[in-house]
């Protein structure tokens, strides 16, 4: 089943991006606060469970997860949505032309006939697919491990 990487990034608790991402031991991901109030909930108990498979811990570490909080953030910097509706769409700018420019200064897709030249000159711009690809690589192994 093929997802977005956007719907990779979603607490299934409260359905938005993570903040603050920590992992239990089954190796699910929630909002720290999310799962903090999960558990507040539940009756009380020497135990908790993952709200998406069950499994029970006893009394449950709540490790960071560095990585993913580094992958949110690189996500959270791109206008994704711009960037695939840019690519998807044969007319992105209502008023010209499908959009094919991509500013990595402004971090938005880029009409020449809307937007004054001059506006990214000293900017750094590039094609739409390659902000794409850019985003669906995500950051460098290096900075994976």
């Amino acid at each position: 089943m093929a997802c977005s990487l956007k719907d990779e990034l979603l607490c299934s608790i409260c359905l938005s991006i993570y903040q603050d991402p920590v992992g239990l031991g089954c190796e699910h991901y929630f909002c720290r606060r999310c799962i903090t109030e999960h558990w507040v909930r539940q009756e009380p108990q020497g135990t908790r469970d993952c709200p998406e498979c069950r499994r029970t811990f006893p009394e449950p570490t709540l490790a960071p997860s560095l990585k993913l909080a580094n992958i949110v953030e690189r996500y959270s910097a791109f206008p994704l949505d711009a960037i695939l509706g840019a690519q998807r769409s044969p007319f992105p700018c209502k008023d010209h032309e499908k959009v094919k420019l991509f500013c990595l200064t402004d971090r938005a897709v880029v009409c020449f006939f809307c937007d004054e030249p001059a506006v990214h000159e000293q900017h750094q711009v590039t094609n739409v697919d390659d902000a794409f690809e850019e985003l669906q690589v995500g950051p460098c192994r290096r900075h994976l491990l």
